[in-house]
């Protein structure tokens, strides 16, 4: 339809221009944006229009988005007002609408202050609105004549204002998505990091397993190499053994860096079986430690999920750390056993422990956040371990065993693959 916000049809235009902010999904309001500062600069006939919003990092004013006709210089996206134009940068956050129908108009500070730096950009007359969420102003939009000089008039910079206000709604719902993005990332982080506080200690383990191995060969070189005749063969053995328990530091320090970095998710195809024997190895010593006896048991037939692997190391970890913690305080029998299941559609994980079992009434809030049975526990483990599972399109549970213990098993979609 055609645009004009001067005669009868302003309220049809408002209805349609309302409509399609409405319509579109949060990633496509930016494309909106910019086609209807082209419809308005076209259905006005004016030459430019642009729209400046406040970034969150930097606190300037920075174009985001700009039109203008052919063979007219418009504002480049990404130019920042606060230093080539402090003069219009200051009315443009103040709130107030600024119009002008000739340059000749502007006041002295114009000229003292943004005329120099500015000129290119300065239009024969101009309209600028503000943009405001929540009663704050987070930017402006502004349309200009280059070529010729026009006159707005109140009726005009009304109609306008409201125009500027329904771009603030449209501005005010992509922004509140991205700050809900941006807190959904910021909590992830954080949970990540406080689940892995609480698995320091095994992961401390599992370093010092290969750094002390290290200063033993070494030390057995420096003895070897201060005999006499060194034996050749016992030394190539123990550097051979250093380079493989450096090996496995560097591996264990490489899933920590994976761990603690604030990333996108990536589900690649894997065996569930190779992510769990890595959890096996990882907490070894730490079963050796806590005297529990510690069996995994996975099937021939290998099928692979779609997944993150330091994330589901994660789950698996939590709930095998879980498991030791549930039995080291039991006398007698100590054991944790972990069992793989596959069939054509789903693969699934078994941690089994013999302690006391869960108590009836925990297991319906057992994956709550902020639930749980330790003393010294923040009750995020198992939350975060379900989201995670969840987050594969799988499923999590736990269930008190019938003769002891407990039992937590992972159950995730299979890819239509067999080796």
């Amino acid at each position: 339809m055609a645009v004009s916000l001067e005669g009868k049809l302003f309220e049809r235009f408002i209805e349609e221009l309302s409509a399609s902010f409405v319509r579109s999904t949060v990633g496509e309001i930016g494309g909106e944006i910019d086609r209807w500062i082209r419809e308005i600069v076209i259905g006005l006939n004016l030459d430019r229009g642009a729209l400046a919003q406040l970034d969150a990092k930097s606190g300037k004013l920075v174009v985001r988005h700009s039109w203008s006709r052919d063979h007219i210089f418009k504002l480049p996206i990404g130019l920042e007002f606060a230093e080539p134009a402090p003069w219009f940068n200051g009315v443009m956050m103040s709130g107030r609408t600024l119009a002008f129908s000739k340059v000749s108009e502007l006041p002295p500070e114009f000229f003292r202050s943004d005329w120099k730096k500015y000129r290119r950009y300065v239009a024969k007359s101009n309209v600028i609105l503000p943009l405001r969420v929540g009663g704050e102003v987070v930017g402006a939009v502004g349309f200009a004549t280059m070529r010729k000089e026009r006159t707005w008039s109140p009726r005009l910079i009304r109609r306008m204002e409201l125009v500027a206000e329904i771009f603030g709604n449209a501005l005010e719902r992509r922004l509140a998505t991205e700050e809900i993005i941006l807190l959904r990332d910021e909590l992830n982080h954080m949970s990540r990091t406080t689940v892995m506080g609480e698995l320091t200690a095994s992961l401390t383990h599992q370093l010092n397993q290969p750094l002390a191995a290290i200063l033993m060969n070494a030390e057995e070189i420096q003895r070897m190499l201060e005999a006499a005749e060194p034996d050749l063969e016992n030394l190539r053995a123990a550097v051979g053994d250093i380079i493989q328990d450096d090996v496995r530091a560097t591996e264990t320090i490489k899933g920590l860096r994976s761990f603690f970095r604030k990333s996108e998710v990536e589900k690649n195809p894997l065996y569930l079986r190779e992510v769990v024997s890595d959890v096996v190895r990882i907490v070894r010593s730490d079963s050796l430690l806590r005297n529990v006896t510690l069996a995994f048991e996975a099937p021939a037939t290998a099928m692979r999920v779609a997944g993150d692997r330091i994330q589901l190391q994660q789950v698996i970890l939590n709930l095998v750390l879980n498991a030791f913690d549930a039995v080291s305080e039991k006398e007698g029998l100590r054991e944790v056993f972990i069992s793989m299941s596959v069939d054509k559609d789903e693969v699934r994980v078994a941690v089994r422990d013999s302690g006391n079992g869960i108590d009836p009434v925990a297991i319906a809030h057992i994956f709550e956040p902020f639930f749980t049975t330790k003393p010294q526990g923040m009750g995020m483990g198992l939350a975060i371990a379900r989201s995670i599972v969840k987050a594969h399109g799988g499923e999590i549970s736990a269930r008190r065993n019938p003769d002891r213990g407990s039992t937590f098993e992972i159950v995730l979609p299979a890819l239509q693959e067999k080796i």
